[in-house]
């Protein structure tokens, strides 16, 4: 072959490798191609698509995300889980709502496809890590709303709070708090309400411990107490994921004001008011017995009676306001004897004492 027939052969070799580049350069910058793309850049290509409001790009920007959600792309596994849903619980917190409102032209909610997509997630190793601590409270929230389907629906709610609480988010923290609130263990609750706040000043968590301390749920009733709680949800920071209860700052902080006055009140009232020490005795047996005063001598004021099926406390007093009943029926013995001496000192003393009741022999 003479050099003027390898020359051609070689530019014709080099010219069909040019038209090949070309092709592909047109079709990797206007078509569906990515060259050596990454999980992570499919994913980035496809919010860029579909943040542009072309329908072509938009069902391009789709297709991206499925490719990155296959290779194992957390981010697009979460946006397509969200993208087929129809709705989301209120304490649910995402960042796409804007992105999805902008596909529901080309794409609808399938629940099928929904549950495909979360179900690959709690598979992927990869979501236990802790930047994922908010996606991990979501599926919380989605169980606890039965938007997810689990036989032990109550326990898998459960458990991944825990895992979004043990890796920092205080949303999952406080909603246990919640969780153990509703089930009336105010002990453990108060115990996350406080870890909720200390880590990021969580300002309904404040609220909760607030009105813990004032109606007495798991620790001593102490007003002042939950004033000072009250006070510390009103300075937390303004954060826009911080408090569950509400979304709007102005609220929050009418509530807490709302109840610091109320505290504030019971303080005064509790100093302000006289104690009165009533004392008496009782006589009888378990299903029925009589109640003396010994102030300044002993007279019968009342007696409580086990009927058949239920109890009657009744005052033997002569009663000054037409407000106060003469019997009661009760649901205890015990509260059947506390209404026949609050009775009494209220008639005898007024309603603006405290009493002080004490059983002599």
């Amino acid at each position: 072959m003479t050099i003027k027939k390898k020359l051609k052969s070689v530019l014709l070799f080099l010219g069909i490798c040019l038209g090949i580049y070309v092709i592909f350069m047109l079709y990797y910058l206007f078509g569906d191609g990515c060259w050596n793309c990454s999980p992570q850049d499919y994913y980035a290509r496809g919010i860029a698509m579909i943040s542009e409001n072309d329908n072509n790009n938009l069902k391009k920007g789709v297709k991206y995300l499925k490719t990155a959600a296959k290779k194992g792309n957390i981010n697009a596994i979460i946006f397509l889980g969200e993208l087929y849903s129809d709705d989301f619980p209120d304490a649910y917190i995402t960042d796409n709502k804007e992105k999805i409102a902008a596909l529901r032209s080309i794409v609808s909610a399938n629940i099928k496809e929904r549950e495909s997509y979360f179900n690959e997630l709690i598979k992927n190793q990869s979501f236990f890590d802790i930047k994922y601590s908010k996606m991990q409270y979501n599926l919380g929230m989605l169980y606890k709303a039965g938007i997810l389907k689990s036989e032990e629906k109550e326990e898998a709610h459960k458990n991944w709070l825990i895992i979004s609480a043990d890796n920092g988010n205080p949303l999952a923290t406080y909603q246990m708090g919640i969780y153990f609130n509703n089930k009336g263990k105010y002990i453990e609750a108060m115990k996350w309400f406080t870890k909720a706040f200390d880590s990021t000043q969580e300002p309904a968590s404040a609220i909760m411990i607030g009105d813990y301390y004032f109606y007495g749920k798991g620790v001593a009733r102490n007003y002042q107490k939950s004033i000072e709680w009250y006070q510390q949800a009103l300075s937390a920071p303004a954060s826009p994921d911080t408090s569950l209860w509400i979304n709007n700052r102005e609220e929050l902080t009418q509530w807490a004001n709302q109840r610091i006055t109320i505290a504030e009140k019971k303080v005064r009232s509790k100093i302000s008011k006289q104690v009165v020490i009533v004392k008496y005795r009782i006589t009888g047996g378990v299903n029925s017995f009589s109640i003396f005063t010994l102030d300044p001598k002993e007279n019968l004021i009342g007696n409580v009676k086990k009927q058949n099926s239920y109890i009657q406390a009744r005052s033997n007093i002569m009663i000054k306001s037409v407000s106060i009943s003469k019997s009661a029926k009760v649901n205890s013995m015990s509260k059947g004897l506390h209404w026949v001496l609050t009775t009494y000192a209220k008639n005898k003393y007024g309603a603006d004492k405290d009493f002080n009741f004490v059983i002599t022999k």
